[in-house]
């Protein structure tokens, strides 16, 4: 079953905190840490994906933190979980630089194909912004 994990989940509890911060402003992640419940060790793992993906900058120091990189509207579910996990796909045979010796023949493959691109499609037309706006 296609499933987001706990990263993705608090990843973008993270981007919707710093999103929701006056321009200017940092967040620490302790204390965003501690408001959210979330394991500080493992929000440093995320904000770390995320620096090195170019989703979030960060200011060392005591009064250091993190701030967005980019506006809202620029980061998709895609970035995120792109930068989390990895390429998203729904199999492994779509996967950059797989060999499977049944590919040509398959009928599952393109099968796969059709859903994986309408997924990413979807994936890639959510941004912060429309996250922050989302009404159940």
């Amino acid at each position: 079953m296609l499933q987001f994990n706990k990263e993705v989940d608090y990843a973008l509890q993270l981007l919707l905190a710093l999103k929701s911060l006056p321009e200017g402003q940092l967040l620490s992640l302790r204390n965003f840490s501690k408001g959210s419940k979330i394991s500080f060790l493992f929000l440093q793992r995320i904000a770390f994906k995320l620096k090195n993906s170019g989703i979030v900058k960060s200011v060392k120091g005591a009064q250091g933190g993190y701030y967005l990189a980019q506006k809202p509207q620029k980061i998709t579910f895609k970035n995120v979980v792109d930068s989390l996990e990895g390429e998203c796909v729904v199999a492994n045979c779509l996967r950059a630089g797989f060999c499977c010796e049944k590919q040509k023949t398959c009928k599952v493959h393109d099968v796969f194909f059709n859903i994986n691109t309408k997924i990413l499609e979807y994936l890639s037309a959510i941004n912060l912004g429309t996250i922050a706006n989302y009404d159940k």
